[in-house]
């Protein structure tokens, strides 16, 4: 085929030395089919390029007039097209024969964009110049027709093509910043870079990607900046206050965006920390009050990242929580390490991990030892003794316990659950069901039930409670919200205290509801919107405090089961990436809880249901645990069971948002 694609297109030229229609057209279909497969170019557009005589006015049908290339396009009611593999040659013959891709898609744009743009002509032209393909890793930094245009004709043709699109469709702010990005990618010339974004901000000046754009720009500056540095940073720190004021905005909006731009936020962490490095003490003059802007981005990306990653296979950049934590030292001389915030504690027994954010950030940062976890638990506990009205010292001396009984589970240093139960029931008869998901999570765990089978069913009675799941949101949620329910946390609580033997008699679904609602409140579901809520808890087969097994002690089974792979394999190649591909795969497959160690620790719970085919087609789907005489509605993600498994098994554990069943 090709070789017969290359005979005719030479014939063509030699017989018509000028551009014929037919070969021009043909040059169209084969751009947008190697680019947009499956396309089909509507017929009355065709007819109208070869121009008349039409077929309904006598004149030859579309078949003949396409002679020499009609063997290598398809022809249907949605219009015409051709295979892809066809017009990848094609593309490649043409550039060839001198019809290099940058005249070609002009020339489109001339014929498709006359007058009135149609909708579908929007699309196909943004498809072919904006759109960026998935790599193996992540995203192309331009279209492939951008990147191809760059690597087989010059710089200058690229941008001129997005010019030329930016002129066309003058109200889309999309090409102004692909040309800003052209050149803050590909030259040190950042006025044109500057001058594109500021275009795009212009055509949408609400928009945070926009306005993340001009404050790439502006950073970019400021890492080459060896004079004028204070001004270089106090731009760059503006501009991405401008894109965390958008993002903001956006979030509230009616219409909110499929995940939270974060790149504000980190943006001004990432000048913050160039600032410092390059003023030191004069890093303070590049923005009213720099430090607490910097801890309070660093408590939230902390929660953030804790609490949340992409996808289930995926994670942020290594530099992420680097920078966040570096910048967090600059200017508070402490280390985000020894955070003992309730995210902080989280985080601790992840600590040594080789999928631990201090691990990927390339911090040297050992397990937590059991010591070190004593003496967490034994400072919380005398400040938390000093004033028992602090619901988040509370929290955070409830969790430390937990995780020392992780650790150790027989530690002298443990406190007894009645007492903790004591200490957090003290808090439940005021402000009932206005409490952060952080203090709901620590009361699911204490009052859960001990020693009882977990029976999984199906349920659809509305009594059992709200549904929850990962698309429950609240667009009404703001941060003055959260900040208010803080202001609330710190007020004195004048309550008498339950005798013990009343205090087990909770409804755990309503303080399920509670949990689910207060991951609204505090914001939890629009900041994580689209992302995956790391699970932080599992049921165990323990009791007391150690039924509950924290993420990391599953992490460090399957980091052993890899590491045993790799080394039977002997492979000296395989790096740290392989490992950490192997280790999400076996998350993703849900090949973790066939792992026999992980089965030794975790509770087993029962799922009647009508099959296991009607599970898997449903990522998530709802059932009830039935924990003696109440039900406790929770989500589900369901992975597919291995076929050699006569019995599926399900197991229970938390995220920030509630009970999951894995």
């Amino acid at each position: 085929m090709e070789q017969y694609l290359a005979y005719v297109l030479d014939t063509d030229i030699i017989v018509n030395p000028t551009v014929s229609k037919p070969r021009e057209l043909f040059s169209f279909l084969a751009l947008i089919n190697a680019y947009v497969p499956e396309f089909y170019l509507p017929m009355q557009q065709c007819q109208q390029f070869l121009g008349p005589p039409d077929p309904i006015h006598g004149g030859p049908p579309f078949e003949k007039r396409m002679k020499p290339f009609t063997s290598f396009i398809k022809i249907s009611r949605e219009g015409v097209s051709m295979d892809q593999e066809i017009a990848w040659e094609a593309v490649e013959k043409l550039n060839d024969f001198g019809f290099n891709q940058s005249k070609t898609v002009k020339k489109l744009m001339v014929l498709l964009c006359g007058g009135q743009t149609e909708p579908w002509v929007i699309q196909l032209i943004k498809k072919m110049l904006i759109k960026r393909e998935m790599g193996k890793t992540r995203k192309d930094k331009f279209s492939r027709l951008i990147t191809d245009i760059l690597r087989k004709e010059r710089f200058d043709h690229a941008v001129s093509v997005l010019k030329f699109a930016s002129h066309k469709f003058h109200m889309d702010p999309v090409y102004p910043q692909t040309i800003s990005r052209l050149y803050h990618t590909n030259t040190n010339n950042s006025e044109p870079a500057e001058k594109w974004a500021k275009i795009a901000v212009a055509r949408a000046p609400n928009n945070s990607y926009m306005a993340d754009t001009l404050g790439q720009v502006h950073k970019k500056r400021l890492i080459r900046a060896r004079e004028d540095i204070l001004r270089r940073a106090q731009e760059a720190f503006q501009a991405f206050k401008d894109v965390e004021r958008n993002a903001e905005n956006e979030i509230h909006d009616e219409i909110m965006p499929d995940t939270f731009n974060n790149r504000g936020l980190f943006g001004c962490i990432q000048v913050a920390k160039l600032a410092f490095e390059k003023l030191n003490d004069c890093s303070a003059d590049i923005y009213p009050d720099i430090k607490t802007e910097v801890e309070d981005k660093f408590n939230f990306f902390e929660w953030y990242l804790t609490y949340s990653k992409p996808g289930i296979s995926s994670l942020e950049p290594h530099f992420f929580w680097r920078d966040v934590a570096l910048c967090y030292k600059h200017y508070t001389n402490r280390r985000a390490a020894d955070s003992t915030s309730f995210p902080g504690l989280l985080d601790l027994l992840n600590h040594g991990l080789f999928m631990s954010k201090g691990r990927r950030a390339r911090f040297e940062e050992p397990e937590k030892t059991v010591s070190e976890l004593e003496t967490i638990q034994e400072w919380l506990k005398a400040a938390y003794e000093e004033n028992v009205e602090d619901i988040k010292l509370a929290e955070r001396y409830i969790l430390s316990n937990i995780l020392l009984s992780n650790k150790k589970p027989d530690s002298p240093k443990l406190s007894p659950v009645k007492e903790l139960k004591e200490i957090i029931h003290r808090f439940l008869g005021s402000e009932e069901g206005h409490r952060r998901p952080e203090f709901y999570l620590l009361v699911l765990m204490l009052f859960w039930p001990e020693n009882q089978l977990q029976l999984l069913k199906e349920e659809d009675d509305e009594e059992v409670g709200q549904k929850i799941t990962e698309d429950s949101k609240s667009a009404d949620s703001t941060w003055e919200d959260m900040n208010t329910d803080e202001e609330k946390d710190r007020e004195p609580e004048k309550h008498s205290q339950l005798p013990a033997d009343l205090i087990f008699d909770l409804n755990l679904q309503s303080n399920v509801r509670f949990m689910e609602t207060a991951f609204e409140r505090a914001g939890y579901d629009i900041y994580l919107r689209g992302r995956y809520l790391l699970p932080l808890f599992f049921l165990g087969k323990g009791s007391g405090l150690s039924k509950w097994i924290h993420k990391s002690k599953l992490d460090a089974i399957v980091e052993e089961k890899v590491d045993n792979e790799l080394n039977d394999q002997q492979n000296e190649n395989i790096d740290w990436k392989e490992k950490m591909r192997r280790i999400n795969d076996m998350w993703r497959r849900g090949e973790v809880w066939h792992i026999s160690e992980i089965r030794d620790i975790l509770l087993p719970v029962k799922i009647e249901q009508s099959s296991s085919a009607e599970l898997q087609e449903h990522e998530e789907q709802e059932v009830c645990v039935c924990v003696g005489d109440q039900k406790i509605k929770d989500r589900t993600e369901a992975q597919p069971p291995e076929p050699t498994l006569q019995t599926t098994l399900f197991y229970l554990g938390f995220t920030i948002q509630g009970p999951v069943v894995f």
